[in-house]
Formats: structure tokens, C-alpha cells, sequence
């Protein structure tokens, strides 16, 4: 559980329970169980065991020069699944010795609940049922997991070095491979797929992008850490981050760092309401009418192709109109949760007269991915559990951690805007979606505890 610091009489800077902590009380069968976790390393192990099993995976720097990875529909390796069900099996034991269930009390909020019960009647509605019901199950595991990895740590400062470590290691694998295994971390013109990324540096990551989102998370941890925790391994963090971003070339992190990093704090200078949510939803607004806009509106395209010099946002708009196309077909339901791109009906119905977004992975916008797999509803269940309960719940925090706050703004807002160009939103196994969940959970559990230093 996550404890704030305060000043103490004498000056020096002493720990009580917070958000976290003091909303999950600790249940009596579990004061015995407890102890161990606060007396020894294991918190330690099993935070950092999450964070690496999730950023690195088990099969990190993969070879983008083998045919297969073209498949978009491959199911994880054994080595995965049984890594990740271990562990979820872990976290589930942690959370039930420490008495820290009741967190998912706070976490399931209405919002949250609907969303996910209407995920569940489209995928079983689905043509695909089977597939959409198993990887609504991994989605729900990953919401346990994120939910879990809050209550990790025992205070403000933990949570901060804990997370730096974690990332400085994820940094300094990322930076062997491109000094060591350069043709497994560099992309190559020999790649199958999107051949002409060749030179952009991706680390352990599969793509660029992934690369880039992450080393823009990463900028965040290290400036939160640098605050609360360490500020040369913080600043160092940020720095190494910031390099790496650079040469990924991923142009949305790179493009809109600045605004993620100023537009939060400029936020928080509003005591307004309504200056606060516009200021937050401006450029999220912003980029969904430039980018989705684009596709539907004439006049947007026209505005937008007078000003980029790239209006298809690297071919992205043909994958859009697609992604709408196939929503209106199915607007109530969808067509099941994660069972629409990659299936036998695109991949194998596809020839060189169809579009080719029909051999896709993802709508490329979060926001249209989530419609055309769960249709309108869908779509607007998720609105409201991804946009207006974080924009509630910052509304209604009074006296909390303001650093804490911060960084779960930014990463927020980070997810948000990001997903105009990327299906980060409800993306089992992509860390950016893990975070973003994590912010969520705990502005929620922020709020819902009144945090306090």
C-alpha cells in the first residue's frame, strides 16, 4: 500500500497511511500473512517482477525479420501465459494476505462495471465468441494486475524508486541491444513488415511507437522521482528516456512531449471545473477531429491537407474509414471484443482489388478500435470510465499528494491523446494501456481516500 509523507513536528518527514492504504483496511486473517510482506524484500521483488515481466516479456529483442511476425492473430507462446497467469496467481496472493482486496472495491467503480458487462454481452454475441470471451478475460486480468501493482509499495518514495529502478532497467536493455544486437533492436530494411523504419531505434519493443510511448512514460517516472526519491537517478532516467525517444523518430510522443508534460500542470492551476476539464480535453478533442475528422468531414480533410504534409497520418485515414465502415454495419453491438481485426473473415477474404485495412492489426485510434468491437454503447461506456470519471475524480480530490497527482495526470493525458493514433485502449499486453489503467485506478483511489502527505 502506498503511504504519503508529512512533516513532522521536529522537522523530519514521516509516513502515514494514504490513499491506497487507508482505503483498504486490513482484514484480521490477514494481519499475520502481512507481516511478511512488509518485513523483507518481497514487495520489492514481486513490484519489480511485474514491471520487467511486463515491459521486457519473456522474449524481448524479437526478430521482425522472420515471416511470422506478419501474423496478427498469433496467440502468446506457453512461456507467456504461464508466466503471466503466475503472476496474476502472485499479485492475487499479495493482495489477499495484505487485506488489500477491498482496493478493488474502489477500483470497480459503476463506470467500469457497466463498461465491462457490455463487453461481455458483445463478445458473446460475437461471430467469434470464443476468441472475444478469452481475450476479455486477459483484458480483466490485466485491469487485476494494474490494480494490484498500486498496492505494492509502502509510501510515496518507494513507489518512486521502485519504479525508476524498474525503468532504468528496462533503458538499459533497451540501449545494449542497439550498441550489441543492433539488427534486433534497430529497425532493418530487411524487416517484413514496414520495411522503410529502417534505422529507428526500438529497443526490446516490436515497434518504434512502442518504443517512443514507453520513453515518454518513462520521462514521467524519472521526473516524479526526481521529486520524491533520487534526483540524479531521476533526472538520469529522463535523459536517457529523452535520447532514446529522440532516435525512435516516433513522431507523436516527440511531437507532443512538451504538451503532456505542461498541459496537466497548467491544469491544476484551474480551481474551476470547467476550466479544469477544458484545458485537460482541448487537445484530445483536437486531435480526434483532425484525425478521425479527416475521414468524415470534407472540409476537415481539405484544412488538415493544407497544413500537414502527411494528411494520411502514414496511411492511417484508409484504416479509419475502414474501422467506420464496419461500426455502422454493427453499431449496437459490435463485432466482440478483440475479434474483429486479424480474424479468417479479413485476413483470408483479403485480395489486391479490397483495401488493405483489412489486413490491419488495430484501427490504429483507440477510440474507433473500441467502437467497431463493441459498437456505439460500447464506445460510450468507455468514454465515460476513460475520460469523465478521471476528469471527476480530480474535480473532487481535496488535500492530496500534489506530486502523486501529477504523475498520474500525465500519464492519463498521455494515454488520451495517444490514442488518437494508436489503440492503446484496452490493449491487453501493451504497456502504455497498463500505465494509463494504473493512473486511472489511482486518481480514483486517490479521491475516494482523500490522500494526504
Amino acid at each position: 500500500m502506498i503511504n504519503h509523507e508529512r512533516e513532522g513536528k521536529d522537522g523530519n518527514r514521516v509516513l502515514r497511511p494514504t490513499a491506497i492504504g487507508s482505503h483498504v483496511a486490513s482484514l484480521p486473517v490477514a494481519a499475520a500473512s502481512a507481516g511478511r510482506w512488509d518485513s523483507g524484500s518481497l514487495r520489492d521483488t514481486l513490484f519489480l517482477v511485474t514491471f520487467l515481466l511486463l515491459w521486457l516479456t519473456v522474449t524481448p529483442f524479437v526478430d521482425l525479420g522472420r515471416s511470422d511476425v506478419l501474423d496478427v492473430n498469433t496467440g502468446g507462446s506457453l512461456a507467456t501465459m504461464v508466466a503471466s497467469l503466475g503472476l496474476t496467481a502472485a499479485l492475487a496472493i499479495f493482495m489477499v494476505q495484505t487485506g488489500s482486496l477491498q482496493a478493488l472495491r474502489g477500483a470497480a467503480s459503476p463506470a467500469l462495471i457497466v463498461t465491462l458487462v457490455w463487453f461481455a454481452i458483445s463478445a458473446v454475441l460475437s461471430d467469434n465468441a470464443d476468441l472475444a470471451i478469452r481475450r476479455l478475460v486477459l483484458a480483466v486480468i490485466t485491469l487485476f494486475q494494474a490494480c494490484a501493482f498500486l498496492m505494492l509499495p509502502r509510501d510515496l518514495r518507494h513507489f518512486a524508486r521502485l519504479l525508476t529502478i524498474g525503468a532504468l532497467i528496462v533503458v538499459a536493455f533497451c540501449y545494449f541491444g542497439v550498441l550489441f544486437l543492433p539488427h534486433l533492436s534497430i529497425h532493418q530494411a530487411t524487416d517484413f513488415a514496414e520495411p522503410g523504419l529502417a534505422g529507428d531505434w526500438r529497443g526490446t519493443f516490436r515497434h518504434k511507437n512502442d518504443a517512443g510511448g514507453d520513453m515518454a512514460i518513462f520521462i514521467f517516472i524519472g521526473l516524479f522521482a526526481a521529486r520524491l526519491w533520487n534526483p540524479v537517478a531521476g533526472w538520469s532516467l529522463v535523459l536517457l528516456s529523452a535520447v532514446f525517444l529522440f532516435f525512435s523518430h516516433s513522431k507523436s510522443p516527440t511531437n507532443l512531449l512538451p504538451a503532456f508534460l505542461l498541459i496537466p500542470v497548467l491544469a491544476l492551476r484551474f480551481r474551476s471545473v470547467w476550466m479544469r476539464s477544458g484545458v485537460l480535453l482541448a487537445l484530445p478533442v483536437f486531435l480526434c477531429v483532425i484525425t478521425i475528422g479527416s475521414v468524415t468531414v470534407p472540409g476537415i480533410r481539405s484544412v488538415v491537407s493544407s497544413i500537414l504534409s502527411d494528411p494520411t497520418f502514414t496511411g492511417r485515414d484508409g484504416i479509419w474509414s475502414f474501422a467506420l465502415e464496419n461500426t455502422v454495419a454493427r453499431p449496437l453491438f459490435g463485432h466482440g471484443f478483440q475479434a474483429f481485426w486479424g480474424t479468417s473473415a479479413l485476413v483470408y477474404n483479403w485480395s489486391s482489388i479490397e483495401t488493405w485495412a483489412m489486413r490491419a492489426s488495430d484501427a490504429h485510434n483507440g477510440f474507433l478500435n473500441v467502437s467497431v468491437m463493441t459498437g456505439w454503447v460500447g464506445l460510450f461506456a468507455t468514454l465515460c470510465w476513460v475520460v469523465l470519471q478521471p476528469l471527476s475524480d480530480l474535480v473532487r480530490a481535496r488535500d492530496v499528494d500534489a506530486d502523486l497527482q501529477l504523475f498520474f495526470m500525465r500519464v492519463w493525458f498521455f494515454g488520451l491523446c495517444l490514442s488518437s493514433f494508436e489503440s492503446l485502449l484496452f490493449a491487453v499486453g501493451r504497456t502504455q494501456w497498463f500505465m494509463m489503467t494504473v493512473a486511472i485506478f489511482g486518481l480514483r483511489l486517490q479521491t475516494l481516500s482523500r490522500l494526504k502527505r
